[in-house]
């Protein structure tokens, strides 16, 4: 968003910019490629002292040529990553790069897992607002800590079990967990005034951070999210008289390097909709169309 959208934005400011400064090069009677725009001023790079405020300098351009108004856009340079076809391929000519820490703790009484902050790096390119910036790579952590510790995405028959917020939990504020933004900042000679992106990047690694993190703490390898009590509980082996422990828990196959996880998949999918078909007392539900 911010490579395509930005640059697109940037290229149609940079047109509207240059009718302003030509109406007050014309007023100021200096040439337009002398004249700065800063300060909420249109000035003589030269002689300071000639100016005249962008306001002005925009209501002199308007009487010229009625509103304002420009369109630009952006297309990345040929050659990036390959050759694509189709509608949606956007190839981008620049990669953010992430990284987070996790701290957890888990109550192997209860398998209840705390995670008690998160530490995300971003690389953003340039920081063009750093408030905002930190304020993405906050909400990106807190949407991955959602995706892992209570968030299901569970279908059946094609439609979502969970279609309302009443159903389908979310992280609230006191849920959350303590975060902390570290922005590094690099220039992208393609992004925007040098930025790249702090949209969804920050989300990448917080998941298999806390994944990790937990995987430290009781030495359980979790391949599905989310990380729930119960499943904490069966890889003890508390979850039931048996106490068969489990070093990892996830759909069968995708653990032993071995096996098709595609077709791991498809068993596990299987598996749950046979699971999703019984109900209290293992009747089935009526057929529908």
């Amino acid at each position: 968003m911010t490579f395509m959208a930005g640059n697109a934005t940037k290229d149609a400011a940079m047109k509207l910019r240059a009718l302003v400064v030509e109406a007050a090069a014309e007023k100021l009677g200096v040439p337009a490629e002398r004249l700065l725009t800063a300060y909420r001023r249109v000035y003589d790079r030269d002689d300071p002292s000639k100016f005249v405020t962008f306001t002005d300098a925009a209501v002199l351009a308007e009487s010229t040529h009625g509103t304002l108004v420009a369109a630009g856009s952006y297309k990345p340079p040929k050659g990036i990553g390959g050759t694509f076809k189709g509608a949606g391929v956007g190839p981008s000519p620049a990669y953010s790069y992430q990284a987070t820490v996790a701290e957890v703790s888990v109550d192997v009484e209860t398998g209840t897992l705390t995670v008690d902050k998160l530490t995300t790096a971003h690389d953003c390119g340039r920081a063009l607002n750093p408030a905002n910036v930190e304020g993405q790579v906050e909400g990106s952590a807190y949407m991955g800590y959602g995706e892992i510790v209570v968030e299901e995405q569970v279908f059946r028959g094609g439609l979502h079990k969970k279609p309302s917020l009443l159903d389908y939990k979310l992280p609230t504020s006191l849920d959350t967990p303590a975060l902390e933004a570290i922005v590094v900042e690099s220039v992208d000679a393609e992004g925007p005034f040098g930025a790249k992106e702090a949209g969804e990047g920050p989300l990448n690694p917080v998941i298999p951070a806390i994944a990790n993190a937990v995987y430290d703490a009781i030495g359980v390898r979790f391949d599905e999210t989310p990380i729930t009590a119960e499943k904490i509980l069966d890889a003890l082996g508390l979850r039931d008289n048996r106490r068969v422990t489990k070093d990892r828990i996830g759909p069968d196959g995708l653990g032993d390097g071995k096996a098709d996880p595609k077709r791991a998949l498809r068993r596990l999918g299987a598996t749950t909709d046979a699971r999703e078909r019984k109900t209290v007392g293992g009747l089935r539900p009526p057929a529908t169309d």
